[in-house]
This record gives C-alpha cells, sequence and structure tokens, in this order.
C-alpha cells in the first residue's frame, strides 16, 4: 500500500474471518459427530436390551414379542418373527409359525420355512402342500427341497391329494413336485391321471413321466401322443424320446404329419434320439408324399448328435 492511499478494509477483514470460519465448521463437524456417536449408542443399548429381554424372558414373552413383530406393517419385522418362531413351535405354539409361513412377502415365508427345518411332521406337511400354488416361485423351490428331504411323510400326504378331484392348480404344483422327488410310487400315482379333462394337467403329467422309465409310462405317452391338445402331443413326443425305447418309432413317425409344426418337430426330435431305428424313419420320411413331414424329417436328419441333444433338452 502506498502512502496517502486507504486501507483495504475488505482484506484485513477477511484476514482475520477465514481461521474463525475454519474453527467453526471444525466445531460443527466434531458435534455433528459426537451426536452420532451418541445415537448409535442409545441404539445398540435399546437392541441389546431386546435381545437380553427375549433371551431371559422366558417362553411367555419370547412369544408376546414374536407375537408383536408379526404383526407389524414392516416386512423384515415380521421375517424376525419368523427366524424366532421356530424357537416358539419347539414349545408347543405353531400357530405363529403358520402365520408366518402365510405372510405376504416372500422373505418372511423364506424364514419361516427354514425355522420350520427340524419340525416337520404330517401336519405341516399338509399346511406345505396345500399353499404351495401360491408360493413366489424362489420360495416353492425352497419348500420342494423341505418336502424332499421328509420324503416318506410328503410321499404319504401326496399319495392321499394326487386325484382327479382335486383343483387344477394344486395338481399342477403337485406334479411339478414329483417331478423333483423322482417317486416311483408317485410317478405311478401321477400317471392315474394321464386322462384328466383339464389339458395343462395331462401336459404336466406327459412332461412329469420324462423322469419314470416304465412299460405303464410309456404306454400312458404313446395314448398322449394322439391327444386332441396339440401341447400335450408335443410334450408326450418330448418324453418319448427322452426314454429312447424303440417300440415308440412307428407312433413318432406318424407325428411328422401331425397338423402342428411344433408336435412335428418334437417328433423328429425323438426319433432322432432313438438310435438306428429311428434316423431310418427320418430318412424314409424324407420322401413321404406328405410335404411337410418330408421337410421336417430333412431338416432333423441335418443336424448332428449334439444339436439334436440340445434341442430336445430344450
Amino acid at each position: 500500500m502506498g502512502e496517502g492511499e486507504p486501507p483495504n478494509l475488505g482484506a484485513s477483514a477477511y484476514v482475520v474471518a477465514a481461521p474463525m470460519m475454519t474453527v467453526t465448521m471444525v466445531l460443527l463437524v466434531l458435534t455433528a459427530w459426537q451426536v452420532a456417536f451418541i445415537c448409535g449408542y442409545v441404539a445398540l443399548r435399546i437392541v441389546d436390551r431386546d435381545r437380553i429381554t427375549t433371551r431371559r424372558g422366558g417362553a411367555g414373552r419370547a412369544a408376546g414379542s414374536a407375537d408383536d413383530l408379526a404383526r407389524s406393517p414392516r416386512w423384515w419385522r415380521r421375517a424376525d418373527a419368523a427366524r424366532r418362531a421356530g424357537d416358539i413351535a419347539r414349545l408347543g405354539d405353531r400357530e405363529l409359525l403358520y402365520l408366518l409361513l402365510d405372510d405376504a412377502h416372500a422373505a418372511v415365508q423364506s424364514d419361516a420355512t427354514s425355522s420350520l427345518e427340524s419340525l416337520l411332521d404330517a401336519a405341516a406337511v399338509g399346511h406345505l402342500l396345500d399353499r404351495l400354488p401360491e408360493r413366489p416361485m424362489a420360495v416353492r423351490l425352497q419348500q420342494h427341497a423341505l418336502l424332499a428331504r421328509a420324503l416318506p411323510l410328503t410321499t404319504t400326504a401326496l399319495m392321499q391329494r394326487l386325484a382327479p378331484d382335486a383343483s387344477p392348480r394344486r395338481l399342477k404344483s403337485w406334479i411339478a413336485l414329483v417331478e423333483i422327488l423322482e417317486s416311483p410310487a408317485l410317478f405311478a400315482r401321477v400317471g392315474t391321471l394321464h386322462s384328466h379333462p383339464d389339458p395343462l394337467i395331462r401336459l404336466s403329467v406327459a412332461r412329469a413321466l420324462k423322469g419314470h422309465r416304465d412299460p405303464e409310462a410309456e404306454e400312458m405317452l404313446l395314448i398322449a401322443l394322439r391327444d386332441h391338445d396339440w401341447r400335450v402331443r408335443a410334450v408326450a413326443a418330448r418324453s418319448l424320446g427322452a426314454h429312447g425305447n424303440a417300440s415308440a418309432v412307428p407312433r413318432l413317425a406318424g407325428g411328422l404329419r401331425d397338423v402342428r409344426w411344433w408336435v412335428r418337430f418334437r417328433c423328429g426330435l425323438a426319433l432322432a434320439q432313438l438310435g438306428d431305428d429311428g434316423r431310418r424313419a427320418l430318412a424314409d420320411a424324407r420322401r413321404d408324399a406328405d410335404r411337410y413331414a418330408g421337410e421336417m424329417a430333412t431338416m432333423i436328419g441335418g443336424l448332428s448328435t449334439t444339436s439334436v441333444t440340445e434341442l430336445a433338452d430344450g
């Protein structure tokens, strides 16, 4: 600053204010950190108190606490109740566990299913089976695994339920479970539904019998190959191909003349899976008077064994 020039008050004020602003910011950060620490500490104390209360309060208090959580509007609290419900159920109170199994949220259903692991009996298996169609797919698969681990109980319950007068929705879910369980007795029971009036049940039966290589199952699949619903015919052809029995070749060769492209495709793939007899039938069909049968036989006949396997399993 030269002689006679007025002092720069703005610069002086900045020099004084800058350190004060820094100190103020540091104090604010420290205060916020202290508040966060205190709140976290208080929250942890409350959680620890709840855990101690649940652990020491006896069965009655634990059940009361779980009851309150089970009716919470927040699903994660209901899931917490589902994890506790197994201990309460072991004391004889299963009503809460069944309530949580039927919760609207998949995570709660999943936790309740895990809690049921060591408590499976005939009543619990029946409860799971009767509500199986209503479960989200992830929970349904979890319950499939649980039911498979209790195979004797599950088999008994399914033998009673796999009847024509059961609701189609339940029948479809139970037949899908039988595919996983792979029990010969249950496969035979499913086979009795091959003439069910609902085409989707007949389709489910034809798909399930793919895993049951038995003369009676094959006869049912040959009958299904003449079903009036094209979807059932296609699935029956796929299952016959998986069985690998050359006795099905004449019926499958006839399927190459089906009016539906997908049925002809499935019959062609099945023939390609049946060894030399099937391949010969495809070669003969190339010269068939039916144009569509010849085209399908030509297309399938040009596929490699690997391609046939991949397409048949798809």
